[in-house]
Protein backbone atom coordinates (compact mmCIF):
# COMPACT_ATOMS: atom_id res chain seq x y z
CA UNK A 1 0.00 0.00 0.00
CA UNK A 2 1.30 3.29 -1.07
CA UNK A 3 1.46 6.50 1.30
CA UNK A 4 1.01 9.55 0.15
CA UNK A 5 3.20 12.24 2.01
CA UNK A 6 1.85 15.74 2.59
CA UNK A 7 3.54 18.05 0.01
CA UNK A 8 3.73 21.12 3.16
CA UNK A 9 5.90 18.05 5.15
CA UNK A 10 8.26 17.59 2.27
CA UNK A 11 8.49 21.57 1.85
CA UNK A 12 9.30 21.80 5.71
CA UNK A 13 12.13 18.74 5.55
CA UNK A 14 13.60 20.63 2.49
CA UNK A 15 14.41 23.79 4.15
CA UNK A 16 16.06 22.05 7.19
CA UNK A 17 18.35 20.48 5.07
CA UNK A 18 18.79 23.31 2.72
CA UNK A 19 21.97 25.44 2.78
CA UNK A 20 21.62 28.83 4.03
CA UNK A 21 22.01 30.99 1.47
CA UNK A 22 25.31 33.32 1.69
CA UNK A 23 25.91 37.22 0.77
CA UNK A 24 29.00 38.86 0.55
CA UNK A 25 29.83 41.76 2.43
CA UNK A 26 32.85 44.27 1.44
CA UNK A 27 33.41 47.70 2.67
CA UNK A 28 34.87 50.40 1.06
CA UNK A 29 36.51 52.79 3.30
CA UNK A 30 37.39 56.38 2.73
CA UNK A 31 39.15 59.36 4.57
CA UNK A 32 42.23 57.74 5.29
CA UNK A 33 44.46 60.86 5.85
CA UNK A 34 47.68 58.68 7.02
CA UNK A 35 48.85 55.40 4.93
CA UNK A 36 50.20 53.99 8.26
CA UNK A 37 49.09 51.85 11.19
CA UNK A 38 46.16 49.15 11.13
CA UNK A 39 42.14 49.17 10.17
CA UNK A 40 40.87 47.35 13.13
CA UNK A 41 37.25 46.06 11.83
CA UNK A 42 34.63 44.83 14.09
CA UNK A 43 31.52 43.26 12.32
CA UNK A 44 28.26 42.39 14.55
CA UNK A 45 25.36 40.53 13.89
CA UNK A 46 23.30 42.23 17.37
CA UNK A 47 23.18 45.26 19.54
CA UNK A 48 25.26 42.65 22.60
CA UNK A 49 29.01 43.93 22.85
CA UNK A 50 28.24 46.90 19.98
CA UNK A 51 30.92 48.75 19.24
CA UNK A 52 33.85 47.90 21.09
CA UNK A 53 34.02 44.15 22.54
CA UNK A 54 35.96 42.44 20.05
CA UNK A 55 34.83 39.18 22.01
CA UNK A 56 31.37 39.67 21.45
CA UNK A 57 31.80 40.76 17.49
CA UNK A 58 30.62 38.33 15.20
CA UNK A 59 34.45 38.77 12.82
CA UNK A 60 37.35 41.18 13.95
CA UNK A 61 39.45 41.68 11.58
CA UNK A 62 43.42 43.96 11.84
CA UNK A 63 44.10 44.86 8.58
CA UNK A 64 47.19 46.71 7.39
CA UNK A 65 46.44 50.11 5.85
CA UNK A 66 47.84 50.05 2.25
CA UNK A 67 46.44 53.27 0.44
CA UNK A 68 43.73 56.29 1.02
CA UNK A 69 40.99 54.67 -0.33
CA UNK A 70 40.45 50.78 0.62
CA UNK A 71 38.04 47.78 -0.07
CA UNK A 72 38.20 45.11 2.02
CA UNK A 73 36.17 41.74 1.41
CA UNK A 74 34.37 40.63 5.13
CA UNK A 75 33.63 37.43 3.70
CA UNK A 76 30.02 35.57 3.02
CA UNK A 77 27.04 35.70 5.52
CA UNK A 78 23.53 34.09 5.73
CA UNK A 79 20.68 37.44 5.16
CA UNK A 80 19.91 39.32 8.28
CA UNK A 81 21.24 43.03 10.42
CA UNK A 82 24.86 43.47 10.52
CA UNK A 83 26.79 46.45 11.68
CA UNK A 84 30.80 47.19 11.14
CA UNK A 85 32.88 49.58 13.40
CA UNK A 86 36.48 50.35 12.37
CA UNK A 87 38.92 52.44 13.68
CA UNK A 88 42.65 53.16 12.06
CA UNK A 89 45.11 52.23 14.79
CA UNK A 90 47.84 54.69 13.60
CA UNK A 91 50.32 53.66 16.02
CA UNK A 92 50.06 49.91 15.38
CA UNK A 93 49.26 49.50 19.87
CA UNK A 94 45.90 47.51 18.90
CA UNK A 95 43.88 49.75 20.96
CA UNK A 96 41.26 52.91 20.22
CA UNK A 97 43.54 55.85 21.71
CA UNK A 98 41.57 58.06 23.53
CA UNK A 99 41.51 61.79 25.10
CA UNK A 100 40.98 62.09 29.10
CA UNK A 101 37.51 62.40 29.02
CA UNK A 102 37.14 59.24 26.43
CA UNK A 103 36.77 61.16 22.73
CA UNK A 104 38.76 59.18 19.99
CA UNK A 105 42.80 60.04 18.87
CA UNK A 106 42.12 57.93 15.92
CA UNK A 107 39.95 57.62 12.94
CA UNK A 108 36.82 55.64 13.47
CA UNK A 109 33.67 55.10 11.12
CA UNK A 110 30.58 53.00 11.41
CA UNK A 111 28.32 51.44 8.81
CA UNK A 112 25.52 53.93 8.13
CA UNK A 113 27.17 57.02 9.54
CA UNK A 114 28.77 60.22 7.11
CA UNK A 115 29.32 62.33 9.87
CA UNK A 116 30.70 62.40 13.87
CA UNK A 117 27.70 61.54 16.03
CA UNK A 118 26.96 63.00 19.23
CA UNK A 119 27.67 59.94 21.90
CA UNK A 120 28.09 56.12 20.31
CA UNK A 121 25.41 55.36 18.27
CA UNK A 122 23.79 51.91 18.40
CA UNK A 123 23.34 49.51 16.70
CA UNK A 124 19.70 50.37 15.37
CA UNK A 125 21.35 53.29 13.93
CA UNK A 126 24.05 51.47 12.00
CA UNK A 127 23.19 48.25 10.96
CA UNK A 128 22.51 47.46 7.42
CA UNK A 129 20.05 45.12 6.00
CA UNK A 130 22.10 42.37 3.96
CA UNK A 131 19.86 40.40 1.35
CA UNK A 132 22.17 40.14 -1.23
CA UNK A 133 25.85 40.91 -2.07
CA UNK A 134 26.57 44.42 -0.53
CA UNK A 135 29.97 47.15 -0.89
CA UNK A 136 29.33 49.17 2.12
CA UNK A 137 30.84 52.31 2.35
CA UNK A 138 32.90 53.97 5.58
CA UNK A 139 34.38 57.17 5.48
CA UNK A 140 36.58 57.46 8.56
CA UNK A 141 35.76 60.49 11.06
CA UNK A 142 37.83 62.53 12.97
CA UNK A 143 37.14 64.57 16.28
Amino acid sequence: MMKIVPMSLIAGLLSVVAPLEKHKLSIKVEGITDVKGNLGILLFNSAEGYPEEWGKALKSYSIKVEGKTMVIDLGEFPKGQYAVTLMQDKNANGVMDKNFIGIPKEPFGFTKLKEVPFGTPSFEETSIELSHDSQELIKLLEI
